[in-house]
């Protein structure tokens, strides 16, 4: 009888949230994924802000109708603030979100879907004054 390997969910880019396994020493398909955070370090409570997101800055990502990020999300922690969506290869994955924050979750996080390799994770500390 054939012993069967045991499945382990995080060697599938399919199943869960990817984040680069070292982030000092990323792979270019790690790079072409991964949400970029531009974001003020500090902000006073309850003024706004933008936070600018984008995917394919370190190495470009496909933009076309059979590849392509079909949206991005932000978090302050785990708390859901927006998302914007993009079509292959008429739409590019960046965009700048005014936001405000009440309290602090200590970073904010950004969420990238690919149609083709998942979705993907970054953070960014943010203090709030």
């Amino acid at each position: 009888m054939e012993e069967k390997k045991a499945y382990k969910c995080e060697d599938d880019i399919l199943c869960g949230v990817n984040r680069p396994k070292d982030v000092a020493n990323m792979t270019d398909f790690e790079k072409k994924h991964i949400p970029v955070i531009s974001a003020p370090d500090k902000v006073k409570r309850d003024e706004e802000f933008d936070v600018k997101i984008e995917v394919g800055k370190i190495v470009s990502h496909p933009n076309e109708a059979g590849h392509f990020i079909q949206w991005v999300e932000l978090y302050s922690g785990d708390t859901f603030l927006t998302r914007a969506y993009f079509n292959g290869g008429s739409s590019y994955p960046e965009v700048t979100f005014r936001v405000k924050l009440s309290h602090s979750h200590g970073f904010l996080k950004a969420w990238a879907m690919c149609n083709l390799h998942g979705l993907w994770q970054a953070e960014k500390p943010i203090e709030i004054e």
